[in-house]
This record gives structure tokens, sequence and C-alpha cells, in this order.
């Protein structure tokens, strides 16, 4: 961006020569060069610092490779510590249906015994077994 001495200012520097215009345009060329160069010295100032600064901080705020690897492998691992448990717990489900099979079997052979002894304490079925074998 081109930078320009404001007129006031030019007309006073054309006093300061004792209205010599050239002069006057030269040492106003000068200073408006001046400035221009402080102006891009700020300017690329500014972008180094902005620069160091994205250098500094970009690499902790982007997720690096080996970040995402580590946390993949993370992830991995705790996927197979859940199967893991799946297949202890699938495990325990079937120990505990045999469990219930045994018990259901118990429960059958009980029952069994129970009606045989109701049935063979019963008075009506002794003397029908009494008929029977007579």
């Amino acid at each position: 961006m081109a930078y320009s001495i404001p007129r006031d200012v030019f007309v006073l520097l054309e006093a300061a020569f004792n209205q010599d215009r050239e002069k006057a345009e030269v040492f106003a060329k000068a200073i408006e060069g001046s400035i221009q160069a402080y102006e891009n010295q700020r300017v690329m100032d500014k972008r180094e610092s902005l620069k160091a600064n994205l250098d500094n901080e970009l690499p902790t705020e982007l997720a690096t490779k080996e970040f995402v690897r580590a946390e993949i492998n993370g992830v991995r691992a705790e996927i197979s510590e859940v199967r893991a448990e799946i297949s202890q717990v699938r495990a325990e489900i079937s120990e505990i249906r045999a469990e219930l099979k045994q018990n259901a079997l118990l429960l059958k052979i009980l029952i069994g015994i129970a009606v045989f002894g109701l049935t063979l304490f019963n008075p009506a079925f002794v003397k029908l077994v009494e008929l029977v074998i007579k």
C-alpha cells in the first residue's frame, strides 16, 4: 500500500525549503519511502511472529500420525477386552443352562417319586392292587 504525504504537510515542506518545489518533492518522496519501508518491515515482523506462533501451536493442536495410531491401538485393546468379557459371559451362561437342565431333571424325578409315593400309600390304590393280585 503506497503512502502519500498529506497536502498540508507538503505545503509546510515547501515553505521550509523556501518555496523550492523540487527539494520539497524529493524530501516528501524520502519521507513516503521511509514510511513505506517501516510499514513493510512491520508487516514482515507481524508475518514472522504469526508464523512462529503457528509453528509452535499448530503441532499441539493437530493430531499426529503417532497420536492417532496410539488412540487406534488403545481402542483395539479395549475392543479385545470387551470381546474377552463377552466370551467369559457366554461361558457362564452355558454353565447356568447346564445347571438348569440338571435341576429340571431332578425336579422331574422328585415329582415322579412324590406321585409314586402318594399313589402307593393311597388306601384306594392299595385296595385296587390287592384285588388285582388276588
